[in-house]
């Protein structure tokens, strides 16, 4: 099996669009299971502790990782927005203009989110193009610049249904406003060994794709411009970025509602991504069609189980027809926060796991390794596909998201 450091050039593009994809999938299945279990008035202020917390936090992680740390104007903004979840490529189709270093432009031709909302009425369209926009969206900011602010050039709801681009912001940096702080979230979230985790990456300059994004700001970043090494440092900390995001989610439910009620939206938000996620980098990597060979490959990838440098996961294909799966003692295995894929599956709720294999193959059987903790043996069991596909699941795929189809830039790959 390949893990990400062992892939090429345009599997790993094709696979970090998917990790940014799939975060969006933990959102709709995350916030689904909330309002259904409490109600609909959690929702908006879940969701804007979720992104102020993360956000800053993977802004500056990736700014390290792609080498444009330490700046604090807003081409530095534009390209943390163009290498995060909340921008996934494709499903926005997001564009970007620098004015001057302290003003620039960025605006939506096509967004996937609004798309799914408009349905619903006007009062949603506000909620998330509004309210819950306008703190996130500076919240990201403050990574680079705590005087830096968004605000909207026009945005919807929409005055006609064919009115584009969907929303047009600008960002810009006011020395005369007040500086904005962290939320308490965020500190929280900081002292995790998940917001911690280091990631090594060759630091050697390739002649294949950008190493860095140290140039000018692109008003379209393709992930086809990275070099190998490059990309496989952006897909592992897209997967931070989605790791993060759970936990904030849950870090914000758990002070509303308590840790139970946490914990199990945090077994439902997995259950619900990791299932499709799985089949759609079935898909994406050309293994349709299920099989042994074909869970031990994806599970070897699958954002829930990367990057190895925190969840120090074991993927062997085994000679008895089956894939043991188990984690070592890294740094996911002494986190204190109770909330990542980990700790729920310490605790037995495993909900998350037979819906990410089930997603490869829905054959397929996860039985706990006896004697052996935080092990499990998967096998294929005929009959087994004809059991019903969990509320979560189902709630995911039924997402404009989930149906999104990506394009690849493979003329991109020969720069």
């Amino acid at each position: 099996m390949k893990r990400i450091d062992d892939l090429d050039r345009r599997t790993l593009a094709k696979l970090g669009r998917e990790y940014m994809l799939g975060a969006q999938l933990n959102s709709r299945a995350g916030y689904a299971g909330l309002q259904m279990n409490h109600g609909p008035e959690y929702y908006k202020d879940v969701a804007i502790d979720n992104w102020m917390a993360a956000s800053p936090i993977y802004t500056e992680r990736m700014q390290r990782a792609m080498g444009f740390a330490g700046g604090s104007d807003v081409p530095t903004i534009f390209k943390g927005l163009q290498l995060e979840v909340g921008f996934s490529h494709q499903y926005f189709d997001t564009h970007f203009e620098v004015a001057s270093a302290e003003e620039g432009f960025f605006w939506l031709k096509s967004c996937g989110p609004l798309l799914e909302v408009e349905p619903r009425g006007e009062e949603a369209v506000r909620v998330m193009c509004h309210d819950i926009e306008d703190p996130t969206f500076d919240a990201t900011a403050v990574a680079t610049n705590p005087r830096a602010r968004v605000r909207p050039v026009h945005r919807p709801p929409r005055a006609s249904v064919d009115r584009a681009p969907h929303c047009k912001w600008r960002v810009f940096i006011d020395h005369e406003a007040e500086a904005l702080t962290e939320t308490p979230l965020t500190y929280r979230l900081r002292e995790t060994r998940l917001a911690q985790v280091p990631v090594t990456r060759s630091d050697a300059r390739s002649n294949e794709g950008m190493d860095y994004y140290d140039g000018e700001v692109l008003e379209q970043l393709q992930l086809e411009l990275f070099s190998r090494a490059a990309l496989a440092h952006i897909c592992k900390e897209l997967a931070i970025q989605a790791h993060l995001l759970t936990h904030s989610m849950a870090m914000a439910i758990a002070d509303r509602l308590g840790e139970d009620a946490a914990l199990t939206n945090a077994e439902f938000q997995m259950q619900g991504s990791a299932w499709p996620i799985s089949e759609r980098l079935c898909r994406s990597l050309g293994l349709s069609g299920g099989g042994l060979d074909a869970i031990a490959c994806v599970l070897s990838v699958h954002p829930w189980l990367c990057p190895e440098e925190y969840l120090a996961c074991r993927i062997d294909r085994a000679e008895d027809e089956s894939v043991l799966l188990a984690f070592d003692a890294g740094p996911a295995a002494s986190e204190e926060s109770p909330y990542g894929l980990y700790q729920l599956l310490a605790s037995g709720r495993d909900a998350g796991l037979e819906a990410l294999v089930r997603g490869i193959d829905p054959r397929a059987v996860v039985i706990p390794v006896e004697g052996q903790a935080m092990a499990w043996r998967i096998t294929l069991e005929e009959g087994a596909e004809l059991r019903d596909e969990p509320l979560s699941v189902q709630i995911a795929k039924g997402t404009l998201a989930y149906s999104t189809q990506f394009h690849d830039h493979i003329a991109l790959l020969q720069g």
